[in-house]
């Protein structure tokens, strides 16, 4: 028999309370710990192409779908903070 498919856990971040709600994207830098990890951040819909973010610091443009975006820890990571940089708007 085999074994169910491993969950993936994703943590919810509320990007929504920096910025506008009209904002289309985000530049963010990413500190992950320890600096050997990895983070991967995506949002709803677009689950398929996320923007990876390797440590120990890394910075990237998200595309927004609303207010949260979902960190995935990959490669042993175990935490993260996020700093905004900027954002787009229409």
């Amino acid at each position: 028999m085999a074994s169910p498919p491993l969950a993936i856990e994703v943590l919810p971040y509320d990007i929504g309370r920096y910025l506008p709600h009209t904002a289309q994207s985000a530049t963010i830098i990413v500190t992950v710990t320890p600096p050997t990890g990895t983070v991967s951040v995506y949002t709803p819909g677009l689950e398929s192409a996320p923007v990876v973010f390797h440590g120990p610091k890394t910075s990237g443009e998200v595309r927004l779908n609303g207010p949260t975006i979902y960190m995935h820890l990959e490669d042993g990571a175990t935490g993260y903070e996020v700093e905004i940089l900027n954002f787009r708007e229409p």
